[in-house]
Order: structure tokens, then C-alpha cells, then sequence
């Protein structure tokens, strides 16, 4: 009970993720930019890292001494002013992929993948010779979200909640706005996920709908056992949580995919026997009418 008490907000944390990714993925799907994840996700995180060390909330809040200032008021407006430099980072590279997706169609993954390796540099560079610079990265690739606090999911369910009334009501509006919403839904997600998961969460149960042309209940069916199977594996097993639920996703994927496949053989074997034989009909007509003689 304590178990389930103390890993209730990450399970929460994944239905969000999943209830705003899921239309995103379709429409990375769609516009053929897989990568754009990683390569948004990584600026984000650099955006953080460079604002979190070198105190940004700090000198906009009026002090730069350097001491700790993390209490209270000045820590949230630190926490909020970090969020919003991540966001910058992601909305700047956004509009460079939709640049390169409007300029350079053929080579986009190429630049894409170079926008990943090169933000990803970066953040090594930024974090060479911090005392706490491994524990960094890894927060940024792993994140926590085993960890998380109720409080934590506020940004996450507000930005589900708007993709998903987008998504419902008004479709065309995430095709038009896809880039300001997708940097700022990725931004969100990685602070408290980390890359790797938010990549599977977009990719894995979107892919799950796409591949066989099904409805989007099936992306949603494929996270929620991910999900669930990843976050009770690690709880249970005491395994990395992050890593855990990707797996958990890739292989929930490939179970969705199996059975879709399952179900589109059973469906063309009993198809030829509830179909009449028309040979039948008219060899039976033609033993009727023999009789009749």
C-alpha cells in the first residue's frame, strides 16, 4: 500500500505525458522529423543547466553574490525563470527544424540529428568540472520520475489538458502551431522525465497507431501498459525507473503490434468462409432444376 501511495504521482506523471504526447508523436510521425525530440529535448536541457548554474533567477531577482538564495520566494522564481530559459532554448530550436523543414526537406534529419549532437556537446562542455556535472547529464538523459511530488505535475496536466482539447476540437490548430507547442510540451516533460523516456513516450505509442493505419486508442492502450509494466518492474525490482518504463514501451509497442497483426489474420480467415460460394449456388440451382424434371 505504501508502494502504491508513494508511486501514484509517477503513474500519474506517465497518463499525462502520454495524454499530450501522443498527438505530438502522430504529427512528428506524419511530418517525417523523428528526431526533432531529442534535438528539442537536449536544448531544453541545456537551456536549465546554463540557467540553473549560472544563477540567471538570481540576477534577475536582483542579487548575484553567489550565496544561496534557494528558500522560499527567490527559489521559486529561480525555478520558474530556469523553466523559462529552457523553453527559449526549445522554442528557438523548434523554429530552426521548421526553417530546415520548410528550406532543406531532404536533409532534415541530417541537420536535425547535428542540432542533437551539437546541444549535447555543449552540455558536456558547460558541465566539464562541475562538482555535480555527472550527476547532471544524467538527470537530463534519466530525469526522475520516480520521484515525483504532486506539485510536479501541474505544468504536465495543464499542457495535456490544452493538447488534448486542441487535438479534439480544434486539429488544425496543433498542425499550425505544432513547433510553439511541441518546444514548450517537450521542455515541460524532460525537466521532470528526462530524454530518453520522453522520446519513447512520443515515438513507441504513436508508432503503435501508425504502422497499421489504427485509431489513436490503440497509441493510448500501448503507453498505459508501458507504463504501468515499466513502473511496477522498477518499483518492484528496485531498477532505474527511466530506463525501466522505456523498454517497458518499446516492448508494449511491439506487443500492440502483434496483436493488431493477430487480429488482421484471424479476420481474412473467417472472411472466405461467411462469404457465399457462388459456384455452390449454382451447382444446388442446377440440381434443383434436374429434380424438377
Amino acid at each position: 500500500m505504501q508502494a502504491l501511495i508513494i508511486g501514484l504521482p509517477a503513474l500519474v506523471a506517465g497518463l499525462l505525458i502520454l495524454a499530450s504526447h501522443v498527438p505530438l508523436g502522430q504529427q512528428v510521425l506524419k511530418r517525417g522529423i523523428v528526431f526533432i525530440d531529442l534535438a528539442i529535448a537536449q536544448l531544453a536541457a541545456l537551456g536549465a543547466i546554463m540557467a540553473a548554474q549560472w544563477h540567471l533567477g538570481g540576477l534577475f531577482l536582483g542579487f548575484s553574490d553567489g550565496h544561496d538564495h534557494s528558500h522560499g520566494h527567490a527559489q521559486l522564481h529561480e525555478e520558474w525563470i530556469t523553466l523559462g530559459v529552457a523553453i527559449l532554448f526549445s522554442i528557438m530550436g523548434s523554429l530552426l527544424v521548421a526553417w530546415i523543414n520548410h528550406n532543406l526537406p531532404n536533409w532534415r534529419e541530417a541537420f536535425i540529428g547535428l542540432i542533437y549532437v551539437s546541444s549535447a556537446s555543449l552540455l558536456v562542455l558547460f558541465v566539464a568540472g562541475q562538482p555535480q556535472g555527472g550527476q547532471a547529464l544524467t538527470r537530463t538523459l534519466s530525469g526522475d520520475i520516480l520521484w515525483l511530488s504532486w506539485s510536479d505535475l501541474i505544468p504536465l496536466a495543464v499542457m495535456a489538458v490544452l493538447i488534448q482539447l486542441v487535438s479534439i476540437f480544434r486539429s488544425e490548430w496543433l498542425e499550425r502551431f505544432f513547433y510553439f507547442a511541441f518546444a514548450i510540451t517537450i521542455t515541460l516533460s524532460v525537466t521532470q522525465a528526462g530524454i530518453y523516456l520522453v522520446f519513447a513516450s512520443l515515438i513507441a505509442p504513436a508508432l503503435a497507431a501508425e504502422v497499421r493505419g489504427r485509431s489513436i486508442i490503440w497509441a493510448y492502450f500501448a503507453g498505459v501498459i508501458g507504463f504501468v509494466g515499466g513502473l511496477t518492474m522498477a518499483w518492484s525490482l528496485d531498477l532505474p525507473a527511466a530506463a525501466t518504463i522505456v523498454l517497458s514501451l518499446i516492448a508494449s509497442m511491439i506487443f500492440v503490434l502483434l496483436l493488431q497483426a493477430t487480429l488482421d489474420r484471424s479476420c481474412v480467415n473467417k472472411t472466405p468462409n461467411q462469404m457465399p460460394n457462388k459456384n455452390t449456388h449454382k451447382a444446388t440451382d442446377k440440381s434443383e432444376s434436374k429434380s424438377a424434371l
